[in-house]
Order: structure tokens, then C-alpha cells, then sequence
């Protein structure tokens, strides 16, 4: 089906939803797929009607992860040939990373090499109970470079290094517990569970959003006194802009939200104000 998008992009409320199509394939990422894909990232990017960024797969599961038959093509180095055949993926992972708006990774079925790789490339993962996980490429004798340097930042080094140089599968239970999946979602209930998720992402003020992801990863990458003064330089902007209007002066359904949230918590906890934390 050669004329069928292998991108399809939608909006569902305020979120960009992109879905990955060749469900013949397990929806396996080859060039033309990747490059459809950054053009719908860079396009939901540029779109102010958009506040966060849903990656998900057609059929029966999220994704396989890149296309092994295109390996098969001949590259050097001399000719940049290799550097084509990599680049697009490097491009789609990095936007994103680096996109000013909240990305979710919608996983049901499996998440295997590249597959995973996009999984911890987004902000957050919300996935199928079931769903599987992992660097299978280690299965070939390959290692799961992209994989390496995205659980470097996400999870500790021994568990780290234990998915990276396995190759093991691991469910979506399993990654909620070592911190990297947000949220489970009973079967044939994610896009219930996503939808929820991003409600809550996409109703808090899209400047605060944008600028919250940005101090964060910004902070990752420096020692904990330059991240605190950064924090402090934020506080300073947010301190004189009250001076000019209420930071909160348009949020009040989110604040009467959490004054709900607190006094039930102090209900149940017998006076002691406790706030919810996520559901599963």
C-alpha cells in the first residue's frame, strides 16, 4: 500500500496525536516512516493550538522498532551513506527530546529496540498492562545504542545496564516499577488512560508547561548549585511578572481543583492536609 501514509496526524482536544501506520509491519520504522514522522513532530512543534504530543501505533502494537531489512543497503563511511542511514532516526528522537511541548508515548503490544528508544525519548509513557519492552537487538549481537544513552538519564546505572546488555524482555508492570512507565492502563483501555493523562498536562498554563520541561532539562545536565540558581533566575522572572498581574489570575478552576483535592485528602487522613498522587 504504497500511496498509504505512514504518519497519520490527528487532534484530539489540545494534543497532536501521531500514529505510527504500517501495522503489516508491527509498524516498524524504516526512512520514509521516520522522515513522515519528523515532519508531523516539527509540525505539531509549530502549531499553537497544540499542547502536547501523542506517539502511537496502528494495529496490534506500538512499535518493532526500526526496519532491519534497511540495513541490508550498503554504506560507507567515505560516501556519508552511513550517516543517512542513521540521521533520520538521531532527528526523530531528538525532536522529541528537545520539543517545547509535553510528548506521551501511547504503548500497547511492544516497544522493542528503536521502538523502545522512542518510548524514552518522550517526556512521559503511558502503557497497556502486558506491553512489552526491551533491547532485543542484544538477542544479534548488536548493541542498543540509542537505548544506552536514553536510560542513562531516565534510571540507575545497574538496572540500566542490566536492560541494555540483556536483552531481555520486560513488561509494562515491570517498567512502571523501575520508574519508567507514568501510567498503567488495563487492556483496551489506553486511549481512555492517555486521554486522561493528557487532560491534566493540557490544562495547566502552556507558558509554565513549556518553561517547567525546559529548567528540567536543563538541570539534568548541570551540578546541583548551578540548577539551583537557574531555579532561582526563573523565580526572580516569576516575582517580577506578579509584581505586573496575578501569576494565577487565570487558573482559578485549577485552584479550586486543589482546594478540593486537599480538603478531601484531610478528610480521609483525620485533619492531616495529604494531596493525591497519580493514579495507577
Amino acid at each position: 500500500m504504497p500511496d498509504r501514509p505512514l504518519v497519520l496526524a490527528s487532534q484530539e482536544g489540545r494534543a497532536a496525536v501521531l500514529t505510527l501506520n504500517r501495522p503489516e509491519k508491527k509498524n516498524a520504522m524504516n526512512d520514509a516512516l521516520l522522515e513522515a514522522f519528523v515532519a508531523a513532530v516539527r509540525s505539531a512543534n509549530a502549531d499553537d493550538g497544540v499542547r502536547a504530543i501523542v506517539v502511537r501505533g496502528a494495529g496490534d502494537c506500538f512499535t518493532s522498532g526500526r526496519d532491519a531489512s534497511e540495513f541490508e543497503k550498503a554504506a560507507v563511511l567515505q560516501d556519508m551513506s552511513v550517516d543517512a542511514a542513521v540521521d533520520i532516526f538521531l532527528e526523530a528522537l531528538s525532536l522529541l527530546i528537545e520539543s517545547p511541548k509535553p510528548t506521551i508515548a501511547a504503548v500497547h503490544g511492544m516497544a522493542l529496540g528503536g521502538g523502545q528508544a522512542m518510548s524514552l525519548a518522550c517526556d512521559f509513557v503511558v502503557a497497556e498492562r502486558g506491553a512489552r519492552f526491551g533491547n532485543v537487538e542484544m538477542a544479534y549481537g548488536f548493541p542498543a545504542a540509542m537505548n544506552i544513552a536514553l536510560l542513562t538519564r531516565q534510571i540507575g546505572r545497574r538496572r540500566g545496564l542490566e536492560i541494555a546488555m540483556t536483552g531481555d524482555l520486560y513488561t509494562a508492570e515491570q517498567y512502571r516499577e523501575f520508574g519508567l512507565v507514568n501510567r498503567l492502563a488495563e487492556p483496551g483501555g489506553l486511549a481512555g488512560a492517555v486521554a486522561d493523562f493528557v487532560g491534566t498536562l493540557t490544562d495547566r498554563a502552556p507558558w509554565a508547561v513549556r518553561r517547567t520541561k525546559t529548567t528540567y532539562r536543563l538541570a539534568e545536565d548541570m551540578a546541583l548549585h548551578g540548577a539551583l540558581n537557574f531555579g532561582n533566575q526563573l523565580n526572580q522572572l516569576l516575582r517580577l511578572n506578579g509584581q505586573l498581574a496575578p501569576i494565577h489570575s487565570r487558573s482559578e478552576g485549577v485552584k479550586r481543583a486543589l482546594k478540593t483535592d486537599i480538603a478531601e485528602g484531610e478528610a480521609a487522613e483525620g485533619g492531616k492536609a495529604v494531596r493525591r498522587g497519580p493514579g495507577p
